[in-house]
């Protein structure tokens, strides 16, 4: 009889920790949405979680109670049975360190037996079961709580008097909220479990950067506008219009910072003007903005305004670029190209074909590494001169360091006569220790070779580079990869949706 009621309060002690634990993992989002398609657990569960520390309370009323009931029932018995089993040794020990003896023994074979099955495996089950537990005890625990509702209210009053003092927050009213940093931990295990296809990660990975960018961050640079001006040639105009290809232009007196709106093509070809078009009279008024502007502000504005694109100044008010909401969509979708943009060489395919990408390097010197990943480029590119390229990357590199941070290293060199621009990617199996200003061990290796006469294209892959790897969820992804196609797979689709 005494065993059952111990197995009973044993029992009843893992219920109350099985679903206090499953109310603290349980996520509040998921009970919100089922209760919205109608479910009456939900609901309660939605009840329970808005006086959390009401129903704590109730729980640890009862598990106090089942302690001392525990303590009060099942010990004498456990510490009799020990006794009668120490009593063979009282030719050697005395009475009193029998009992001694007896006692700890029946406190510690209890104590195991309630750890284990009334703690550490309700715990783990809480874990895996979090949402089913929650929904199936949370009606009884409002009808304990009820029952319990004195008590209750005592030991909640008492505990917010203790809370008080150090300016902490009952469970209620405590910030369940999670942060954007812990969001994208969250979508990024989601992923890894394949709940969430890569693409889709990506993408929101640009939204959460979103809210902090800026115009001057996605805006077309000064020295890159394309404008028709007053005081040229029409030919001139028009050269400029079939060399860019572009839907709209700004219409400036005679530079760009004498901008008075902008021209429209479909204006020019839909007009009735037979020659040499009026140009200050296709005129349309040019949408303006600064370099501080938040881009979710613009988001909405220009399309309230039906401004497609938009004059960018500085402030000192003088023209620092244009911006179009094509620009401001590709930091959230990457890279949009229409009929007449020219892919990248980054993303076209080239510099990244298999035998250009190693997975697992070998633990070993820097110069080793780099000598590895030229060896791949000289496998996939044959014209290459391998030992000319290795000399320029490792001269430079002991001149220079190129470990940038943030465990990565980006070894670069211009060789002339160079076809055109190459890349090899490495990853290290195991951390490299590195001379790296923050001193984060090596584990991704860019090779990058251009051509000496292009030297703009090394700075743009770099560039490129540079804003991929400031993405924490692809560095861990990349760290994370075991093979040569993974790894090229992942810089692909990093490179298409990550906006720059």
């Amino acid at each position: 009889m005494i065993l059952a009621f111990t197995a009973l309060l044993i029992g009843a002690n893992a219920a109350f920790v099985l679903m206090e634990f499953a109310l603290m993992r349980v996520r509040p989002a998921r009970i919100e949405l089922l209760a919205r398609r109608g479910s009456p657990r939900a609901a309660a569960v939605q009840d329970v979680l808005a006086r959390l520390d009401e129903h704590i309370a109730a729980m640890q009323v009862c598990l106090a109670a089942i302690a001392i009931a525990l303590g009060a029932v099942a010990e004498p018995d456990v510490m009799s049975v020990l006794r009668a089993w120490l009593s063979r040794w009282a030719v050697v020990l005395p009475p009193a360190s029998i009992r001694a003896l007896s006692f700890a023994a029946a406190v510690a074979a209890l104590a195991s037996v309630q750890l284990l099955l009334a703690e550490l495996v309700p715990r783990a089950l809480a874990a895996q079961f979090a949402e089913t537990v929650a929904l199936v005890g949370a009606r009884p625990l409002k009808l304990l709580a009820r029952a319990l509702r004195l008590p209750i209210r005592l030991a909640t009053a008492a505990s917010r008097g203790l809370l008080a003092p150090f300016g902490l927050k009952p469970a209620t009213e405590a910030d369940r909220v999670v942060g954007l940093d812990e969001m994208r931990v969250l979508l990024g295990e989601a992923q890894e479990k394949g709940r969430l296809p890569l693409e889709r990660l990506f993408l929101l990975e640009n939204l959460f950067d979103f809210g902090t960018a800026k115009a001057v961050e996605a805006m077309r640079p000064r020295e890159r506008i394309a404008y028709l001006s007053l005081v040229r040639p029409w030919r001139e105009n028009l050269a400029v219009i079939r060399d860019k290809r572009f839907t709209r232009y700004p219409l400036c007196e005679r530079d760009i910072d004498t901008s008075i709106g902008f021209v429209h093509i479909k204006d020019l070809v839909l007009g009735e003007t037979v020659g040499e078009p009026d140009l200050r009279r296709l005129r349309r008024d040019l949408f303006e903005t600064v370099e501080a502007e938040p881009l979710e502000r613009l988001v909405k504005t220009m399309p309230d305004r039906g401004a497609h694109m938009a004059l960018v100044r500085d402030a000192t008010g003088r023209v620092s670029g244009v911006l179009t909401l094509e620009d401001v969509f590709e930091e959230i979708v990457g890279e949009i190209r229409d009929e007449f943009t020219h892919p990248r060489d980054w993303t076209d395919g080239l510099l990244f074909e298999r035998a250009a990408v190693d997975a697992n390097l070998p633990q070993g010197d820097r110069g080793g590494a780099i000598a590895r990943l030229v060896e791949r480029l000289k496998a996939a590119r044959p014209e290459l001169d391998a030992p000319a390229a290795f000399s320029a990357v490792w001269e430079r590199e002991r001149a220079f360091a190129s470990a940038v941070g943030r465990g990565v290293l980006v070894p670069h060199a211009r060789l002339p006569g160079l076809p055109g621009p190459m890349i090899a990617v490495g990853r290290y199996a195991k951390p490299e220790p590195s001379s790296a200003p923050d001193g984060v061990p090596i584990r991704l290796i860019f090779l990058v070779l251009t051509p000496a006469e292009s030297p703009v294209v090394q700075l743009k892959i770099l560039r490129r580079i540079a804003s991929l790897v400031t993405n924490e969820t692809l560095r861990r992804k990349l760290w994370r990869v075991r093979s040569d196609e993974s790894l090229l797979e992942l810089l692909r689709t990093a490179d298409t949706l990550l906006a720059a």
